[in-house]
């Protein structure tokens, strides 16, 4: 519906995105959802590409730019399928239209980026060391008052969700959960 003159970044699996979207029954033009109606009219953060949203949203909204606007048709299979949605008033087999304005991306929790950031030795591991100064630095920019447990808790907590193979690293591959394959 309107793309920016000034288009980037673009979306991509990972992201952040603050986005306000309308959803439409396709049979009957009836408006089933609208984000400017809930959470006091601010627009939706989701991670892109995780399942935060429909796979139809996850995959309309790859490769946007802050400022586009989109109309979008899902078929049943990228929505809520057979079963359809009681609660959100969608019954089987039901097509939706979404209109989607996209006003921000930004670089989600698990990017590439962040991983690098990180990643102090280059390693393509996080040591706990890693984390801990990582942890301290983040604390320190949001200026919050916490007590020094916390930040072990976080820490031993990190390790516990995410060193699956207990060698006491973080690798890429555990570390992203989005499968990027830039690592």
């Amino acid at each position: 519906l309107h793309l920016p003159e000034v288009c980037s970044p673009r979306s991509k699996k990972g992201d952040l995105l603050n986005a306000h979207y309308d959803g439409f029954l396709a049979s009957d033009g009836s408006k089933f959802y609208c984000s400017r109606t809930q959470n006091e009219g601010h627009p939706k953060w989701f991670v892109l590409g995780v399942g935060q949203v429909i796979k139809g949203l996850d995959i309309a909204m790859m490769n946007m730019c802050p400022g586009e606007k989109r109309k979008v048709i899902i078929p049943p299979s990228l929505a809520y399928g057979q079963q359809g949605y009681a609660q959100g008033k969608i019954p089987p087999n039901a097509t939706l239209i979404f209109e989607i304005e996209l006003y921000a991306v930004n670089k989600g929790p698990r990017s590439v980026e962040a991983f690098h950031q990180i990643d102090k030795d280059s390693d393509k591991k996080l040591s706990e060391l890693e984390i801990s100064q990582y942890l301290k630095e983040e604390f320190a920019r949001d200026g919050k008052k916490r007590h020094p447990s916390v930040h072990d808790e976080i820490l031993a907590d990190i390790f516990k969700k995410n060193d699956h193979d207990g060698d006491g690293f973080i690798s890429a591959k555990e570390y992203n959960v989005y499968q990027h394959d830039e690592l």
